[in-house]
């Protein structure tokens, strides 16, 4: 297995390396600034643009540390003769570069901010993405277009009554509506490599932008880049700052060549778990407890299970919601399970202080099917409710999303449901930000083909795809409810953004922040 394993990798290599031979290389921006002539015109960045060995391009900073100011010495005698300052060029002048990087978590874009980089823009911002944390639903969530099918590309259909999709309706973008509003996106051929072979496709992926971008053919250019995904996927938090630096010389580019011309705004999908991962095979653990694992439900005791990627979430179709519900907690990896029962969501967790009792309070018939089996040791359990657009958590036994303590501090209305925006503000760093909306959105509304159980797993385990596993090391996923997966980030070069807001608020401050509708549609 290892050796077709090699072999099935070199004969990828070398066929990638044939297809990027030909590729003419546009992004060529310097990688280092001129030391020495930058601290000699008081500049933060210096940069030799046309290979004579001077500095042409300079940027200045801010005592803040922020870059405000363009310096060009169009003489080539190493005096500045033209300064631009960028804060002084309004937003709705300027082209609009919007990239869109897969797969970052806030905390590694706040840090490389920190050190010093980035900084032509505006401090990044927290943004809480939809649950399950899958790129499909944050895009379409923060360009505010359409919901998506499902979850993922692979889903269960109960008209059809089978597991539907995958590989081939990925490379078809059957889930990605938000294809449509795409300027650039890498050909869907490319996807097998972005995993095996994220660094070289990375580049290509950043030419071929460069490419499309000069071509000057829209004000508004939304830009996905892919291939980040298998960079954080195969290197971690290594491999996205080293992304980060690539895509920073690019902007300093684009910026240096439009005279600032060009306001560039920074987002990403979701954020990742930066451990790797072990899959876990749910179907030996499914059957000790008498469950069949299928691609179609024929018996009260099928189970159907996306198997797609590797991810840190789980999603299963059946016929018996809380029974499945109740056995997934209890397996290894598992953080919280959901399920959706009529007009309530019910979340269960691991938790070894706690003991059911024999009979529960709520709706009649509610907690029927957990309380046939008497007592069940372990396991915390909460409703989430919904009116109105708030929401309000019940703990029946222990606190399964660890609520209670912040909860104490928020006022509720006088039937117990909770404001959005406190719950928001009052999570953002949270264990599991934002809990409340965004579960229940992912039995409600946020596709139309929602899971009927739900599971968050933690961070050092995933499920997926087994060949998919044999092929790539991952040293870091997503998909699951916690902070590292559900908070990424925003930032501008043409303002400051509010340091919070969920995904789906992305584009009403983005229309505030350029005076006018965001995003453009075409």
């Amino acid at each position: 297995m290892m050796a077709r394993r090699r072999l099935v990798c070199n004969l990828v290599a070398v066929a990638t390396s044939y297809l990027l031979s030909g590729c003419q290389k546009p992004f060529d921006f310097p990688a280092q600034s001129l030391t020495a002539a930058a601290d000699a015109a008081g500049a933060a960045k210096a940069y030799d643009t046309n290979n004579d060995g001077k500095a042409d391009f300079l940027i200045y900073a801010r005592p803040d540390g922020r870059f405000d100011r363009l310096g060009y010495d169009h003489s080539g005698n190493g005096s500045v003769n033209e300064i631009i300052k960028l804060d002084a060029i309004p937003a709705g002048q300027c082209r609009h570069l919007v990239i869109i990087a897969d797969g970052f978590g806030y905390d590694v874009v706040k840090k490389y901010y920190d050190s010093g980089g980035l900084r032509l823009f505006h401090p990044p911002s927290r943004v809480v993405v939809p649950y399950p944390t899958m790129t499909d639903l944050a895009v379409e969530d923060f360009l505010d277009y359409m919901p998506c099918q499902a979850y993922e590309a692979m889903h269960y259909d109960r008209r059809a009554n089978r597991i539907v999709g995958g590989s081939a309706a990925y490379l078809a973008g059957r889930n990605e509506p938000y294809n449509r509003l795409l300027q650039y996106r890498a050909g869907l051929m490319w996807a097998p490599l972005f995993y095996v072979l994220p660094r070289p496709i990375f580049g290509k992926e950043l030419n071929d932008f460069k490419r499309v971008f000069d071509r000057g053919q829209t004000k508004e250019v939304l830009a996905y880049f892919a291939s980040t995904a298998g960079m954080g996927t195969a290197h971690g938090a290594a491999g996205q700052v080293e992304c980060l630096k690539q895509f920073e010389r690019l902007i300093n580019q684009i910026v240096c060549e439009t005279r600032g011309m060009t306001k560039v705004t920074l987002i990403s999908d979701h954020g990742h778990g930066y451990e790797p991962v072990t899959r876990i095979d749910f179907k030996e653990q499914l059957a000790e407890k008498g469950w069949r694992l299928t691609k179609s439900l024929k018996s009260p005791r099928d189970v159907a299970m996306v198997q797609f990627g590797l991810t840190t979430y789980a999603s299963f179709y059946t016929h018996c919601r809380a029974e499945l519900a109740e056995d997934l907690v209890t397996m290894k990896g598992v953080e919280v399970v959901s399920y959706a029962d009529k007009d309530t969501v019910v979340v269960l967790g691991p938790d070894p202080n706690v003991e059911l009792p024999s009979e529960l309070p709520g709706e009649s018939g509610l907690f029927r099917r957990f309380t046939c089996r008497g007592k069940i040791r372990g396991v915390g359990l909460g409703l989430i409710r919904e009116k109105a657009g708030r929401y309000r958590y019940e703990p029946i036994a222990g606190d399964p999303l660890q609520l209670m303590p912040i909860l104490a501090k928020l006022k509720p209305d006088a039937d117990g449901y909770y404001d959005t925006d406190d719950l928001l503000n009052a999570t953002g760093t949270h264990v599991y930000p934002a809990p409340l909306q965004r579960i229940w959105r992912a039995h409600f509304g946020l596709v139309e083909r929602p899971a009927d159980v739900i599971v968050s797993l933690e961070d050092r385990f995933c499920v997926g795809s087994k060949f998919f596993a044999t092929f790539v090391k991952a040293a870091s996923t997503h998909g699951g409810l916690n902070y590292k997966n559900s908070v990424t980030f925003i930032m501008s070069t043409a303002g400051p953004l509010p340091p919070l807001m969920r995904s789906a608020n992305v584009p009403k401050h983005m229309g505030e922040l350029f005076g006018r509708p965001w995003p453009m549609k075409k």
